[in-house]
């Protein structure tokens, strides 16, 4: 940060505003202009936002310059009944640059509390507000964030592994059948049955919802695999979290091993290609799976996560 270049504000003077359609545009760039690591198309930030179902427009703060009217410091917070109703979660948080080191940051967070509590909201995690999230926690590259959060009672978590693959290995577009198995991307009357499909062979989490959801985009980012019978085999989705995003993906467990994970992940990669993209990251990646994405097609680790939680007292 540029310390000398700080502008002085009367934080007692400031007022919380709410996330609108007027004025979301000015949020989203605030967000922009400030992530170092990380960036959103608009349209994104906007479903993440006013069109995500666990938004909650009182928990989110927006602090405005009261001179120039433009926002300075943005809290965007959702809850998850599905997890708990009595937690609420960070999908991102952001000081201007040009404001920071004058406390408004553990201000809005006191206000936070506050509010939390008059919610009677028993946990504040900064992690993974499945289905629909930014990242699966704290960005280890972000220091101030990460320590603004341990300042402020937030405990780490297991870390959460990414990986990043350069586009470059793909060079041609994949096969539509291979060993007797058909591959192409998700049809609307596939939709149905590839839900069905998730919610029965991997009924723990939210799979079967995030596959869902994808279906909204335009096209959808699922492809599927079928046998000889016409049967849906695996899947395996794209940019659902942000563009260029892997997963989440699954194959039937009889017929795993045979190579059709890969050849639906290679569809993935073609289209994110297509796309423009340069990269992919493959989201929360753990065990063997970090060395099978290693070695098909020489992912590697990058970035890290720590979920962090602070029990609301």
């Amino acid at each position: 940060m540029k310390g000398d270049q700080h502008k002085q504000i009367t934080i007692d003077n400031l007022v919380y505003r709410k996330l609108t359609k007027d004025n979301i545009q000015s949020i989203y760039q605030l967000f922009e202009t400030n992530s170092r690591f990380f960036s959103l198309p608009f349209d994104y930030f906007q479903r993440g936002t006013l069109e995500d179902d666990g938004f909650d427009p009182t928990l989110s703060l927006i602090l405005f310059n009261p001179v120039t009217s433009k926002p300075i410091a943005a809290f965007i917070v959702v809850k998850r009944n599905e997890i708990s109703e009595s937690y609420c979660f960070f999908k991102g948080c952001v000081v201007d640059e040009q404001y920071r080191r004058q406390g408004l940051g553990s201000k809005m967070f006191y206000e936070l509390l506050k509010r939390a509590k008059e919610k009677e909201l028993t946990q504040i995690i900064y992690g993974p507000s499945v289905p629909e999230y930014w990242q699966p926690g704290v960005d280890i590259r972000d220091t101030s964030l990460y320590f603004f959060l341990k300042k402020h009672g937030f405990k780490t978590q297991k870390a959460i592994f990414n990986l990043t693959v350069s586009l470059d290995i793909i060079k041609r577009e994949p096969l539509t059948k291979k060993d007797g198995y058909k591959y192409g991307r998700v049809q609307p009357d596939d939709f149905d049955k590839t839900h069905d499909f998730v919610k029965q062979h991997f009924p723990d989490g939210t799979w079967p919802e995030e596959v869902k959801f994808s279906f909204k985009l335009h096209p959808p980012t699922t492809y599927i695999a079928k046998d000889s019978n016409n049967e849906i085999v695996g899947w395996a989705t794209h940019s659902l979290f942000f563009p260029g995003s892997f997963g989440p993906t699954g194959v039937v467990e009889s017929l795993r091993g045979k190579g059709i994970g890969t050849e639906l992940f290679l569809w993935c990669l073609w289209d994110i290609k297509q796309n423009g993209l340069d990269t992919c990251e493959i989201m929360w990646v753990d065990g063997d799976a970090i060395k099978f994405y290693s070695k098909v097609v020489g992912a590697y680790i990058s970035p890290i996560f720590y979920p962090m939680y602070k029990k609301i007292k």
